[in-house]
């Protein structure tokens, strides 16, 4: 455990130091909140929180500050609540204070199970804000990247009222600064997305070992998602998009109803999330075992699209250089107009994980490789995705899922399994 706290205060102390850059050394303050449940729906905290506390409760935060005579680093947690933990369990909490003003038992618990010397009650928040706004100049909140269409969330709301009281605040984006942090992985991060990899890698053998005309998408995604669950993975990293026939050439084709008839190609775009780190792979297979030679063609091209933006991936490179070697391939083929997205995003504690484009890739860095060509006039659609480190030499896939045609004809040709049901 001990590793694991002082991975987190580590964090915390890029942070701080980070907050201090960016503010030019004058005072500020950051408020990171972990979100609110929603009814029955699991819970998972906000991933700019978590990744910077570890802590997994709702109705919890974080604020630390720079450039202030006395620094302040406060984990606030939940009050206690017997009564709710009868339904859900026991859960960190703030605990509380003895009558001679020392941690409690159970704060002294929370301040050992999460590393954090300092913890207060999330309903103290005002009293803990106070002193360090009157003396700062900037307050950083962690605002969604698409908050202009979106309905304020609870830190914006908490910005505009803590404005309201101090007029003389200016308000920053927090996510952004964390987003700087979270683009680079360190190899406990690496070790995880690693796992998530594996089993998803596991995902991607029962396809090719189940597939067959005639079965639902809702049966492939049935099997992935047991594979996940049954190997330990949290859940899906996103939904999973079994796109068979026309809904190959849809790239975020969620709804998984279609029958799949043979001579259709499915595109399976899958990944699990193993203690929060995500995987992010797609195949392309012919659901009846063998390419057509149209099929083939097509997909050929799209295979060697990923081979040149992988050569183009490397520490110095920019993503949109990747996405143009790629794009450069496929258009030298004469499909250009039929590859429309993007070849590359960050992949990490989400699946499209936060940072900024504008920077050279840097060993540490995780991207996906992702070209494809969606020719909807013939129901043909290709995508192969696999997750790349950005290394001190190159770069390096971190999965090892098959991708030559041979390979996966030979695969999905061998003797069929039976399915659970």
């Amino acid at each position: 455990m001990s590793d694991a706290l002082d991975r987190y205060s580590e964090r915390r102390n890029r942070f701080a130091a980070t907050l201090a850059q960016d503010s030019g050394g004058r005072p500020s303050a950051a408020l990171l909140l972990a979100g609110e449940e929603n009814g029955l729906k699991h819970f998972e905290p906000d991933p700019n929180f978590f990744y910077l506390t570890g802590v997994e409760v709702s109705r919890a935060a974080l604020l630390m500050t720079a450039g202030q005579a006395k620094p302040t680093d406060i984990l606030l947690l939940p009050a206690s609540d017997p009564a709710k933990e009868r339904w859900t369990g026991r859960v960190l909490t703030a605990g509380g204070l003895t009558p001679a003003a020392q941690p409690d038992p159970e704060r002294l618990e929370s301040s050992r199970l999460t590393g954090h010397p300092n913890i207060a009650a999330y309903h103290e928040l005002d009293e803990a804000l106070l002193r360090p706004l009157r003396d700062a100049e900037f307050l950083y909140v962690d605002c969604p990247e698409d908050a202009l269409p979106a309905p304020l969330g609870v830190s914006q709301l908490l910005a505009e009222r803590l404005r309201r009281h101090y007029p003389y605040l200016q308000v920053r984006h927090a996510g952004r600064l964390v987003a700087q942090l979270r683009r680079v992985k360190d190899d406990h991060e690496l070790a995880l997305m690693r796992l998530a990899m594996d089993i998803t890698a596991k995902a991607h053998a029962a396809i090719m070992g189940h597939l067959r005309p005639g079965q639902f998408e809702y049966e492939i995604q049935a099997l992935v998602e047991y594979v996940f669950t049954a190997s330990g993975a949290q859940s899906p990293a996103f939904p999973s998009i079994i796109g068979s026939g026309p809904y190959s050439c849809t790239l975020h084709y969620e709804r998984n109803r279609r029958q799949m008839d043979s001579g259709d190609l499915v595109v399976c775009d899958i990944g699990c999330r193993k203690d929060y780190y995500c995987a992010d792979v797609t195949r392309t297979y012919p659901v009846s075992g063998r390419f057509t030679p149209r099929q083939r063609e097509v997909y050929e091209v799209v295979l060697g699209a990923h081979r040149a933006a992988v050569e183009a991936a490397k520490p110095g490179a920019y993503v949109r250089e990747v996405h143009a070697a790629a794009l450069d391939y496929i258009a030298r083929a004469g499909y250009a107009p039929y590859f429309f997205h993007g070849t590359s995003h960050y992949l990490g504690i989400e699946a499209h994980d936060p940072g900024s484009y504008e920077k050279p890739l840097e060993p540490g860095v995780v991207i996906t490789i992702e070209p494809g060509i969606y020719i909807a006039g013939e129901d043909l659609g290709v995508r192969i995705e696999n997750d790349l480190l950005i290394t001190e030499t190159g770069s390096a896939i971190m999965t090892d899922i098959p991708m030559e045609v041979s390979d996966i004809e030979r695969l999905l040709l061998a003797p069929r399994r039976s399915f659970l049901l």
